[in-house]
């Protein structure tokens, strides 16, 4: 459809310097199974601006839209060189609506954490935002722009029962194959009896939890859905104790079941000094003019400029 201006939304400067290597140490391109195709790190004085945790873009890469744990819309065109991202243009920020359309009372309501589309590659229409501190997933159509309203997908139960601040962390929709039309959520610290993260499909003509493997000591923080219907997470290590460090692991469709474990194939690990890496919070994917599978991974600088950074890094995905 297209950019579609929003009367609601606020245009507001944001500065984007180019990263010219994902390696901190050597300039190789390769890193498991992603290829480095560029990155920016974002700045900006709006006080709105960060705590990116939801990420979702156009189909050709060339729009993106985010949401933040503060409860706002993110959306900007992004430029490319040499097939490779170089910069942004026309960004605007907009409050999340809730289903009376007014905006967040308070942080614990306005807590975005996951977004993703209802369609693949269609952000100018109907959009999925999954809230985690006061747990609730809405379908938001944004063929409205962003006068759009909260609509309740009804979360399943357990999805509602997890640690504060350590709940729903990813959403999707499944549009191939036996789970087709169902949507997936998964949590951030709501774990099961074996210590594996619970996750949910709900939605459609099945309802079932399943549980994820962890790995290391990496914790969901999102999760897109590839071409082929499997999905890919982004996963975080974060703390007072430890090198801020990324996984990116992929979960075979087939492999979700009622009550199973899976255990998902990593495609990459890694931890600074050795990375540009900071809090990653979403994923999403696109293709490239040469017909690549991109993805896009956003970090969240818990309004923090001053000790953290808001990274955009792009990879081609790899065999």
């Amino acid at each position: 459809m297209g950019w579609i201006p929003a009367a609601s939304a606020d245009p507001i400067t944001v500065t984007a310097t180019p990263i010219s290597s994902f390696s901190l140490i050597s300039q190789q391109t390769r890193f498991g199974g992603l290829e480095w195709r560029g990155g920016l790190e974002l700045q900006s004085t709006d006080g709105r601006f960060g705590g990116l945790s939801g990420l979702a873009l156009s189909k050709d890469g060339s729009e993106l839209l985010a949401v933040s744990d503060r409860g706002f819309w993110f959306r900007v065109r992004l430029a490319y060189a040499d097939g490779r991202l170089a910069g942004i243009g026309d960004a605007e920020m907009a409050p999340i609506l809730d289903g009376k359309g007014k905006p967040p009372k308070s942080k614990v309501v306005a807590d975005a954490e996951a977004l993703s589309p209802w369609t693949p590659g269609i952000i100018d229409g109907k959009v999925i935002v999954g809230f985690e501190s006061r747990p609730r997933a809405g379908l938001y159509d944004l063929k409205d722009a962003f006068n759009a309203r909260f609509k309740d997908l009804a979360l399943p139960k357990g999805a509602r029962q997890g640690p504060p601040n350590r709940e729903l962390e990813a959403i999707g929709r499944l549009t191939r194959g036996r789970l087709k039309g169902s949507l997936i959520a998964i949590s951030e610290g709501n774990r099961d009896a074996n210590g594996d993260f619970r996750a949910w499909i709900w939605g459609a003509k099945q309802n079932f939890e399943f549980a994820i493997k962890p790995y290391d000591d990496y914790v969901v923080t999102d999760l897109t859905i590839l071409p082929d219907g499997d999905l890919l997470t982004v996963e975080r290590s974060f703390g007072t104790s430890v090198l801020p460090g990324m996984a990116i692991r992929r979960i075979a469709a087939d492999d979700i079941i009622e009550a199973g474990a899976v255990t998902p194939q990593l495609v990459f690990s890694g931890r600074i000094p050795l990375y540009t890496i900071d809090n990653m919070e979403g994923i999403a994917v696109s293709e490239s003019i040469g017909g690549d599978i991109l993805i896009t991974l956003v970090s969240d600088n818990n309004y923090n400029p001053s000790l953290q950074r808001t990274l955009l890094l792009q990879f081609a995905l790899k065999p």
